[in-house]
């Protein structure tokens, strides 16, 4: 007899089949189009600005609104996913993304559009939060950090397919090509993931709905592995810990509260970064096919650096490449005003500063999925994710207001850096306390 357990263990360790790794495929996917989705409104504002005369303070918060959504999002559809099902939970996202934008194409004001924006938001933080825990739940161990640092790497990847399609778009249409396009993009995520996305065994054997061995079977069946010939007994399942209050037991506490605050302050830095990179280059007079030409490849920088980082944790603990990567992207976003005399050199330094900032952020979620027991992923990564927005919500909102106030690019540039070196810092202490 196979039991649960056994069935479990052989996902954790036995070679990775064709069908496990399409999901993680599409969990990289999803998180694409979360980088898309949450860039389109840095595509879309100069256009905005342009048509709807705003102010610098004004575009602030327009580029900050969904992030509140997200912040929401993260934390409540992540517990939401732990306790009624990752692959609804993700279908239910992506609808949510599609609808939200959709309507933003159709704004006819900012009022419509930053309401859009926040719905949008919404959707984005639960898929963020329940691909990283299904990609993280159908990977054996010797995988699991590497794949989910990839599905993060989704994201920069999703900036890059934008900004490489729009750039030329933008010559000939207005700004709501760009929700128009993410619309489209959205929908065809809704069939991937019904057709492809079974819901995770680890969730089905915890809340044993009607006919879950039935379910599991099937699964493990589909994914190459010997089906379980019974559920595991009621005092194992009872003896995971499920639900976000664990995660501030005496264990977990610590690493919570750390993840939390280096998340928050390194993607300040990012979202300042990204969103406020083609409005600071057409500042300096360049079109807006240009800037987003220069975010563009600061997005590839993104990949490799996700690629990157996912590849060498397979063989280097994460914590000491996060540390590395955290400092560099540090000195990178710090730099970038005082190579702005050459699109070549806004794109080199840009290139440079996306490479380790979002390695970063790709090394995040390798650190929530050796962090987080797997009956608590989705709340773990909800609860950084979603404290982290604060973070993606200050991080463009107050250069907008050093601007407004006479702040030089430098002096901007240096602050906002910050973040990501006081985040380098945490995981100093995140690394002693782990060990």
């Amino acid at each position: 007899m196979v039991s649960e357990v056994n069935a479990l263990e052989r996902l954790k360790s036995d070679p990775m089949s064709f069908g496990q790794w399409v999901i993680v495929a599409i969990c990289i996917g999803t998180l694409a189009l979360d980088g898309y989705d949450v860039l389109s409104i840095a595509f879309a504002a100069p256009g905005i600005t342009q048509e709807w005369g705003l102010s610098k303070s004004v575009l602030g918060i327009v580029l900050s609104i969904e992030l509140a959504g997200m912040a929401g999002g993260a934390i409540f559809l992540g517990s939401f996913a732990d306790s009624n099902g990752r692959r609804f939970t993700m279908l239910l996202g992506i609808t949510i993304v599609t609808l939200g934008m959709f309507v933003a194409g159709l704004a006819p004001n900012i009022y419509v559009l930053g309401a859009a924006r926040l719905v949008t938001g919404l959707g984005i933080g639960g898929i963020m939060a329940t691909a990283t825990a299904t990609c993280s739940d159908f990977c054996n161990d010797k995988n699991r950090v590497m794949s989910v640092s990839l599905v993060a790497g989704g994201f920069p990847f999703g900036i890059y397919i934008g900004a490489t399609f729009l750039a030329p778009l933008l010559k000939q249409y207005d700004w709501r090509i760009v929700f128009y396009l993410g619309t489209f993009l959205s929908f065809l995520f809704i069939p991937l993931v019904y057709f492809y996305v079974p819901e995770t065994i680890s969730f089905l054997n915890r809340k044993r709905p009607v006919g879950a061995l039935e379910q599991i079977q099937k699964i493990m069946r589909r994914l190459g592995h010997a089906p379980p010939d019974a559920l595991a007994s009621v005092a194992e399942q009872e003896a995971e810990a499920v639900g976000m209050k664990s995660l501030f037991s005496p264990n977990l506490r610590y690493i919570t509260l750390l993840l939390c605050f280096a998340y928050f302050a390194n993607v300040m830095t990012y979202y300042y970064f990204v969103k406020w990179l083609p409005t600071a280059v057409t500042d300096l007079g360049y079109t807006v096919s240009q800037a987003s030409d220069v975010l563009g490849v600061a997005s590839l920088g993104g990949i490799l650096g996700s690629i990157g980082i996912s590849l060498c944790a397979r063989f280097i603990p994460i914590r000491p490449l996060m540390l590395a990567s955290l400092m560099l992207a540090a000195v990178g976003v710090a730099l970038f005003p005082h190579f702005t005399d050459s699109m070549v050199n806004m794109k080199l330094m840009g290139f440079f500063a996306g490479t380790f900032v979002m390695a970063a952020i790709s090394g995040f979620f390798g650190l929530f999925a050796s962090s987080f027991p797997s009956s608590i992923l989705g709340s773990g990564s909800g609860m950084v994710l979603g404290v982290g927005r604060g973070g993606a919500v200050i991080g463009p909102m107050i250069p907008g207001f050093l601007f407004a106030a006479g702040l030089a690019f430098e002096n901007v540039a240096i602050i906002m850096a910050s973040g990501s070196f006081l985040a380098g810092v945490a995981v100093i202490f995140l690394h002693k306390k782990a060990n």
